[in-house]
Parts: C-alpha cells; structure tokens; sequence
C-alpha cells in the first residue's frame, strides 16, 4: 500500500509592480471622469481596495498595525464629535475657529483643539484658512445631523464598536460561545440590560431607537436593500402579479418582518397586476403602530398585521412569504423555529408557493472584509451571515427544501428560494 502526501499549496508573493501599474491605470480612468455628472462607484471602490491592499503589503509590519490603532482613535473621535453635533457647527461652505466652535460647544478650547486636529490628520477634516480653524473634507458633511448617513454611522458605533470593547468582559462571563438566544447578546451586555432583547434594550434609549429607525430607512434611500423584481433581481418574483387564484385564495404576498413597507412598497410599484388588498405587512406592534401613522400612499389598502414571527404565522396559503433581512438577526436555532412558522403556513397543493430567504451572504473562502464586518456586528445581536451550506441546514430543519440558492459573482447577497419538502 502506497501513501501519498498532499502538498501545501504556497501563496504566490504580492506582485508590488503589478498592483501599482493597476493602481495607476484605475487612477487614470476615475481622474478622466471625475468631473463628470455620473460616479463611477464600483470603479472608486476598485481603486480604493487596490490601494489599501498595497498600502498593507508596502508598509513595515508595525506601522500596517499602528495604523489601527489611528482608525479606532478616528472612531472614538467623530462618533463623540457627532453625539455633540459639532459637524453641524461647521460652516458649509466656510470655516469656524477652535474657539468659536468651542464656545458653542461648552468645551475647553484645548479639547476641542486636540480632537479636531486628530481628524484634520487623518483628513476627516480640513484645515481652515487661518490659524486654528476648521472646514469642512469632503468627507465629513456626512456626519452633520440632517445626512441620512450620519444615523447609519452612529448605529455602526452603538451595534458595532461599543459592543466589540465589551468582548474581553462578555466572553469572561459568558464563556467563549456564540449567544444562544435574543437575550444575554454582546450588544445588551454592553448597553447594561444584558437579561434584554437588542430591540427592548434600544426601545430604553430613545434616542438611540429613532436613530436606528432613520438608519433603516438611510439602508433602503442608499441601495442597501435587495430588489427581487426587474432585471437586477436576483430573484424576480414578478410571476404573482399574473398567477390566478384556484382555491379562492386572495393573499399573494406576505412581507414578514417588512418594517415601514419598503418591499411591499417595490412589489406594487413594479409588479403589473398585483394589488394592494393581496399583500400583507407584518411587524412587530410597535413598528405597526408607525406604519400605521405615516398613512404612506404607497401603503393604502394594504393589510398591515402586528405579528411575532416567532409564533404560528396566521396568514395561510399565501403564494409567497418574503423574510428579508431578518434571519441574520437570529441564532440558528431561533432562525430554525421562524423557518418553520413560514413553512407550516404555505399552500399544500400549490407547487408554486415559496419562502423567500432575502439576505446578506457570507462567500465560500475568504469574505470581503465589509461581509465579514457585518457578520461580527450581527454576533453583538445574537445574529449571523451565512453561507448556501449553513442555509440549506437551516431550511432543511425547518421541514421545507431549498429550490434554488440564487446568487452573483461578487454580489454580497443571495436569495434562497424554498418550497415545501
């Protein structure tokens, strides 16, 4: 009997003149256009990975570290500088000194000089026009209250920072494990309601809840949701707009855990034939109740329904059941228990209903680092990303089979389509 012994595969080494030549091709190309109307938004994000993976492998191996150290003083710096509305202070176009901006803040002039100049290092900020001043980067207007992206910063600091500089405390006391259920999160634990569910917990921090509310709308306003009709789908469920009812049933679509109505709000919009009075909109009573206020248009005659998903769902025999974003909150477990709810309520004799999985995806091999950044953050909530092998469980145990796993290359989302077994 002969053994063989498999070889490690060797990483081929950076090519330094490579990167660099690609890097000034791609500079080349974004300074031609960019004085033009239209951004070129993957080709800005191309060249700016391109730089930070030759600024990792060019750098000495201290220095590549110091630099973190730089980015969590950032962090610590703008997000205390936001919860001030400093940036607000900042005149648009135009500058304010140290001392103004001082005065208006009610802070020593020599903290306000130290924190600024921090960001005026790391060019978050300008140096204004005479000594001891300050403008406005191109960068930091986003962080100026009335910026629908400052909200989605500060929930990345509540959600994400805060919680991560609690690990070494949470996993002392918990144990080295992922949370098992909604309460007891690194996210509660670091709010100081660790025996609380994240949306409880935020609900004791109004404040902080309406931030998250204006940030999930910011998701929708900036491409951060996942269309599932039209060409750029990755699913197109545009098929029950035209699908005929034979059993007399008068629901189509149900968007579980849908929010303000965004989804239900795109399928109207773009699916000939599907009318209000055939979706249903569920959510959390709270969430409702909101809903129910605003009196958006684009809502009328659709059904909006309190419901806690993970209870039996009352709406059966629906053709569809999306649940968008939702799962990556939840353990597996209690992702399992939703599955099911779904799975239960969906048409016996009908071979076209499905459960549509709407997520974020974690890539087979090594993640971008956003993907991954986003699975640490959904940790803090007791969540996670996932990947086809980690779906395909998930569906398994909740008693339907997966259709199809519908992805793209480099696309960082999937829609898993699921009928019953």
């Amino acid at each position: 009997m002969t053994t063989s012994t498999l070889t490690p595969s060797v990483p081929k080494p950076y090519d330094i003149i490579a990167a660099a030549e690609a890097l000034l091709k791609d500079a080349k190309r974004l300074a031609a256009t960019i004085d033009q109307a239209s951004d070129d938004i993957p080709l800005r994000r191309k060249l700016a990975q391109t730089a930070r993976t030759f600024a990792i492998e060019t750098s000495h191996p201290i220095d590549a570290v110091k630099d973190e150290w730089v980015t969590a003083s950032d962090i610590a710096v703008w997000s205390l500088l936001m919860s001030w509305k400093a940036f607000d202070l900042i005149p648009l176009p135009g500058y304010i000194t140290f001392a103004d901006l001082a005065h208006k803040l009610d802070a020593d002039e020599s903290l306000i000089a130290r924190l600024i100049g921090h960001l005026i290092a790391t060019a978050k900020l300008s140096r204004g026009p005479v000594p001891n001043s300050v403008s406005h980067s191109r960068l930091s207007p986003l962080y100026i209250s009335t910026n629908p992206v400052s909200d989605l910063a500060l929930i990345a600091v509540g959600n994400g920072f805060k919680p991560f500089f609690q690990w070494p405390a949470y996993f002392s006391q918990y144990g080295r494990r992922e949370p098992p259920g909604q309460t007891h999160t690194p996210f509660s634990f670091a709010w100081g309601h660790a025996e609380l569910p994240p949306w409880e917990v935020k609900a004791l921090n109004p404040e902080y809840s309406a931030s998250f509310k204006r940030a999930m709308q910011a998701k929708n306003i900036f491409g951060g949701d996942i269309p599932i009709t039209g060409q750029g789908a990755l699913y197109d469920v545009s098929w029950v707009g035209s699908k005929k009812s034979t059993d007399g049933n008068t629901v189509k679509v149900v968007d579980v855990g849908g929010g303000m109505g965004h989804l239900v709000k795109e399928l109207l919009e773009n699916i000939e034939g599907l009318k209000a009075e055939e979706c249903v909109l569920q959510d959390r009573p709270d969430v409702i109740e909101a809903v129910e206020k605003t009196s958006d248009p684009g809502l009328k005659g659709v059904r909006a329904m309190s419901y806690d998903f993970h209870e039996r769902q009352p709406v059966r025999g629906a053709w569809v059941y999306v649940l968008r974003r939702i799962l990556l909150d939840y353990s597996d477990e209690l992702a399992v228990n939703i599955l099911k709810q779904v799975a239960d309520a969906l048409p016996d004799h009908d071979k076209d209903a499905r459960v549509l999985i709407v997520e974020l995806k974690l890539f087979e091999g090594i993640n971008p680092p956003q993907n991954t950044h986003v699975d640490l953050v959904m940790f803090n909530l007791g969540g996670k990303l996932r990947n086809e092998r980690m779906y395909r469980d998930l569906v398994d145990k909740a008693g339907m089979r997966v259709v199809k796993y519908h992805v793209r290359a480099g696309d960082p989302h999937c829609v898993v389509e699921c009928a019953k077994a």
